[in-house]
């Protein structure tokens, strides 16, 4: 009963912050027609860089800030030069060659969020694992001890296979960037096993026994993730997989 509750809050919600975003296009629509609003700044308000804004919106209310804020500083940054050309007397002093000048600030900018990341890492009963770094793809956090692991790519790409005898479940976030994951040399212990997946303009992909018992919880704004596992063993149904998270504008699916 509270999994079938906590699966109709999880709708719910997404629901809300879709109708909202609606209601808000519809209102700003509405002040245009009306002439309310200049006719100058709808070149601004539909654009790609407040489409990266406003898709910021989804990872924060599922609690994966580091995505959200990526997505936040893009779009701002990128949206500065667009504001310079539509208002030069109140952003002009911006300049009309900032992302030219300014644009090692979001390097900063991700350094800093990778760093607010590894010291204040998403909660998790039982986590107290060491925190180790890689670089070989891209920017990634790795965590791993005990089977659990957390794994963050931006701008890149990485593929894991688990080796440990029992996966005790983690955390993958994919910012523009694409992340394998193997489960196929491990196990899950008895009851439930919880996978977190966020992606946002990236693409996740699992490999997953066809006799592991997985169950979805995904939150999907234009984007898709499906498990495509061809079933030929008796599932165990002792032992569950639970997948939850979000993707925006991204996808992934499970295979064997």
């Amino acid at each position: 009963m509270e999994e079938i509750k906590n699966k109709c809050h999880s709708h719910k919600k997404h629901g809300i912050i879709f109708g909202i975003i609606l209601i808000v296009l519809g209102a700003l629509f509405l002040l245009f027609s009306l002439g309310l609003l200049e006719g100058n700044m709808k070149s601004v308000i539909f654009s790609w860089q407040m489409l990266l804004i406003v898709c910021s919106i989804f990872p924060f209310c599922y609690r994966n800030f580091l995505s959200g804020s990526f997505l936040l500083i893009l779009g701002l940054f990128f949206m500065i030069p667009k504001l310079v050309d539509t208002c030069p007397d109140t952003f002009g002093w911006f300049g009309n060659d900032f992302t030219a000048k300014y644009w090692p600030t979001l390097l900063i900018a991700l350094g800093i969020l990778i760093i607010i990341g590894l010291f204040f890492p998403k909660s998790r009963k039982n986590n107290h694992d060491k925190i180790f770094i890689d670089i070989n793809a891209g920017i990634k956090q790795h965590k791993k001890n005990n089977g659990s692991f957390e794994r963050n790519v931006v701008f890149g790409s990485a593929e894991e296979i688990i080796l440990d005898p029992v996966f005790a479940g983690g955390d993958i976030n994919s910012v523009f960037g694409s992340i394998i994951l193997d489960l196929r040399k491990t196990t899950i212990p008895e009851g439930d096993t919880e996978l977190e997946l966020n992606c946002s303009f990236g693409g996740i992909t699992l490999y997953i026994p066809d006799n592991w018992n997985v169950e979805l919880h995904i939150n999907h704004f234009m984007s898709g993730f499906e498990d495509k596992r061809n079933i030929r063993s008796e599932i165990d149904f002792s032992r569950k997989l639970i997948i939850t998270g979000a993707f925006a504008f991204g996808g992934g699916e499970i295979r064997n």
